[in-house]
């Protein structure tokens, strides 16, 4: 059973998106693995982009339910089992499905995964897990800006990563705080969850700051399109 897992696992995840990286380096400026990384985080994210655009209507769906869902919640004659039962029965008929976050999230997640391995393991002669229509590099570069991204403990690309993390939690948290009571995780998340990345970036290599940096920045600029389209279309009505 352990050897099937293993066995999928490497033909269906591990060799595609290793193959796939090494593509991306043949195609980048000398091989560089930076560039590479930048252009998969970017393939990565438009793969998700439909869950992404789901998860933004889902927020809007919320905030358009958060008057009824408080009003609820604030109801002292009604029994807890009672409160659940009726939210749900409020995101049910609006069609609110947070699943599509989850997966999103599970899919960027299993990516970083994979390419720890990658970095880590597979990319030096003689690639032996590159597909025959794939070309094999003569040598994927890893210094990217004078910065070897193969290496952990890059504190420039892990704070660069972690302040975009953090921009983008100030801009959702505000964003939702309608939504939600509240409470201390809530006000202190948009700061404690950068600052864990940040740690926790320092500890792998540089490859997944850079990723994380362009995924980040990608959800930046598409959450911006999507209010400034919303913001048109409630001009017009």
């Amino acid at each position: 059973m352990i050897e099937l897992i293993i066995g999928v696992y490497t033909s269906f995840l591990y060799q595609p998106i290793y193959n796939l990286v090494v593509f991306l380096s043949v195609l980048s400026p000398d091989q560089n693995l930076g560039w590479a990384i930048i252009l998969l985080a970017l393939i990565v994210r438009i793969i998700f982009f439909p869950l992404t655009l789901k998860g933004y209507q889902t927020d809007v769906k919320l905030e358009e339910a958060s008057a009824q869902i408080k009003q609820i919640e604030n109801d002292i004659n009604l029994d807890s089992k009672t409160k659940r039962t009726k939210i749900t029965e409020i995101i049910r008929t609006k069609g609110i499905n947070p699943i599509s976050e989850i997966i999103s999230l599970f899919g960027q997640l299993l990516f970083l995964a994979v390419l720890y391995q990658i970095v880590q393991q597979g990319l030096h002669p003689p690639y032996d897990d590159v597909y025959r229509f794939v070309p094999k590099p003569s040598d994927i570069q890893t210094i990217f800006y004078g910065m070897d991204i193969s290496k952990t403990g890059n504190f420039l690309l892990s704070a660069v990563a972690a302040l975009i993390l953090f921009a983008e939690q100030l801009w959702e948290y505000e964003a939702k705080k309608n939504i939600p009571e509240a409470t201390f995780s809530g006000r202190w998340y948009p700061l404690l969850l950068p600052i864990a990345t940040f740690i926790l970036l320092l500890l792998l290599p540089a490859t997944k700051a850079v990723f994380l940096a362009v995924s980040i920045l990608f959800s930046i600029g598409v959450r911006l399109m999507y209010t400034l389209g919303r913001l048109g279309r409630n001009k017009n009505v």
